[in-house]
């Protein structure tokens, strides 16, 4: 696993809400989706939710692309909107976004019960002066279809053992298109 972050980012690539996905010959795959953070009403969460409006301000923009080459999973999230200066633990879990922030369920894991950043999506990342941020994680295995359905923004850098803080923002993201991808 190979993990790139920079606290700077231009963000020169207009994204649909909607997102976009692709295959090509050979099961290689990519995802692009991004969406504005808003609060969670009485009814449905929105997409992407702001759990904590201090630290994910509503109207804060995030994206996240999947690239699938060679039978290797590349996850990358950028942020802008956010406040300057805070590290946010950033994570792939098992659920998608809901009005209670533990709705996201837990990590995804490829091997369950182990907690690393090899065997977890982390993508952790320090929002620059502007509250813009990347981030980008690499393995050599691939999401099993399903079981991959969201990105959490917690409050703080993720510790050795996997904890970083409360959960502030959580953006539900369509994984388990890999599955209709050819990827196993």
């Amino acid at each position: 696993m190979r993990a790139r972050t920079t606290s700077a980012v231009a963000l020169t690539v207009a994204l649909a809400t909607a997102g976009s996905a692709a295959a090509a010959a050979g099961g290689d795959y990519w995802l692009r989706t991004g969406t504005q953070f808003a609060t969670a009403g009485t009814g449905e969460a929105p997409r992407a939710v702001s759990y904590d409006t201090d630290l994910v301000p509503p109207g804060a923009h995030i994206t996240v692309t999947e690239y699938v080459v060679d039978g290797a999973l590349t996850v990358e999230v950028s942020a802008r909107g956010l406040v300057p200066g805070q590290t946010y633990g950033t994570h792939v879990h098992v659920a998608p976004c809901g009005a209670d922030p533990e709705a996201a369920g837990s990590h995804y894991q490829n091997e369950p019960g182990s907690v690393d950043p090899e065997n977890e999506v982390w993508l952790d990342f320090t929002a620059d002066v502007d509250g813009a941020g990347i981030a980008t994680s690499e393995h050599e295995w691939l999401f099993r279809p399903g079981e991959a359905a969201s990105v959490v923004l917690h409050e703080r850098a993720t510790e050795p053992d996997g904890t970083a803080g409360d959960r502030v923002g959580c953006f539900t993201v369509p994984f388990a298109a890999l599955a209709t991808a050819g990827g196993e």
